[in-house]
């Protein structure tokens, strides 16, 4: 009887430690997140020097810092590799969306990742390469790169990046609580270097939606049928088919209005490459003079 007495307790040991062995083994696992990258062109992608596949990638990898580089495999053409730091935290996704182009300077390359929020409530950071670009959220200006938005509402919003001489991005995000989103956007230098801070190209399929609708803001109403005392301008076509009419001559000012092609105003005022006029009649506002002509 004590015997088997015995036999039970040694059995009853061995499943402890079995247990225990098999809890730090799990614990020590490491726990993974998932990382995307599209891309155009297709490439080859690196993680720390080791080959994972080509574009379009969708792979589960283990949590931590990794240095990831895009290496396009176009025997036609030069395209310019990309290389930058990123993070993959557990359990969350690593998004990566590339327009590569010949040179790096035009090349545009949008980093995406969630961490943990301090706060426990939805935040955005932004941050760009160069710094110092506009932040439009929800047609709402925030500031210039790098900044964080906090106390965000659950679900999708739409941001807008821009700085003069570099090619605008327009991009839906989604907010999730709990969490910040950060955006690191290297951005593409412009057509000849041009500022163009009225263009919104639109990015990639599952990271971006279309171009604002062209309509004013409450309050606001874009009247101009008779030809207006000289000097006046003459709107032009826009990428967006309107443009958009500042509180301020920058294009990181607020937005009073919006003025379509073909429309004259007078011009008030003039500075640098923006022309003052007044949008409805009654209130003025600054257009950039890259989408007016002038009249004399």
């Amino acid at each position: 009887m004590k015997r088997k007495f015995g036999l039970l307790i040694v059995l009853f040991i061995i499943v402890l430690v079995i247990g225990g062995i098999i809890k730090l083994l799990s614990t020590r696992a490491p726990k993974e997140g998932e990382l995307r990258v599209d891309s155009t062109p297709t490439v080859s992608v690196f993680l720390d020097n080791k080959h994972i596949g080509r574009t379009p990638i969708r792979e589960k990898i283990a949590s931590g810092e990794y240095t990831i580089r895009l290496v396009a495999e176009s025997t036609t053409e030069s395209i310019a590799p990309w290389q930058s730091k990123i993070t993959v935290g557990p359990n969350l996704l690593t998004y990566i969306n590339a327009a590569l182009s010949e040179s790096e300077l035009s090349s545009a390359v949008d980093v995406l990742w969630l961490e943990k929020s301090v706060a426990g409530k939805p935040e955005l950071s932004v941050i760009t390469n160069p710094d110092g670009a506009s932040v439009i959220l929800d047609e709402i200006t925030k500031g210039l790169t790098p900044i964080t938005v906090s106390d965000l509402v659950v679900g999708d919003h739409t941001l807008t990046v821009s700085s003069p001489g570099f090619v605008t991005r327009t991009m839906k995000v989604k907010m999730t609580q709990g969490y910040k989103l950060i955006a690191s956007l290297k951005l593409a230098l412009s057509q000849g270097g041009v500022p163009t801070p009225e263009a919104s190209p639109t990015a990639s399929p599952a990271t971006t939606g279309g171009t604002p609708t062209p309509t004013l803001k409450p309050g606001t109403t874009a009247t101009s049928s008779a030809t207006p005392a000289k000097p006046y301008a003459v709107i032009k076509d826009t990428p967006t088919g309107f443009l958009r009419v500042r509180m301020e001559p920058s294009t990181s000012a607020t937005e009073a209005g919006r003025v379509n092609p073909g429309e004259k105003y007078h011009i008030f005022d003039e500075k640098s490459t923006w022309f003052q006029i007044s949008y409805d009649g009654t209130n003025k506002g600054w257009i950039s003079g890259q989408y007016a002509d002038k009249v004399e």
